[in-house]
C-alpha cells in the first residue's frame, strides 16, 4: 500500500483551474476542509452553494487507493 501526500496551496499564491473540483480548506471551526471548486472569482462547494468562510488554501483531489 502506498501513501499519498496532499499538497496544500496558498490561494495568495496560485489558484486552481476554474470548474477543477479540489480540497478546500476554509477558515472555521468545525470541519474545516471541504470538496469544491473556483469559478468566475468565487469560491463554490461541489453542491453549488458558494463558500461564505474565507478559503485559504485548496489541495488537488486525492487519487484514492490503486487497485
Amino acid at each position: 500500500m502506498t501513501t499519498e501526500t496532499i499538497t496544500w496551496h496558498p490561494v495568495a499564491e496560485r489558484l486552481p483551474d476554474d470548474d477543477t473540483t479540489v480540497l478546500l480548506a476554509v477558515e472555521c471551526d468545525d470541519e474545516p476542509t471541504w470538496p469544491g471548486f473556483h469559478s468566475e472569482g468565487g469560491w463554490y462547494y461541489v453542491s453549488g452553494a458558494r463558500v461564505a468562510a474565507r478559503v485559504t488554501h485548496w489541495a488537488d483531489m486525492p487519487g484514492g487507493p490503486k487497485g
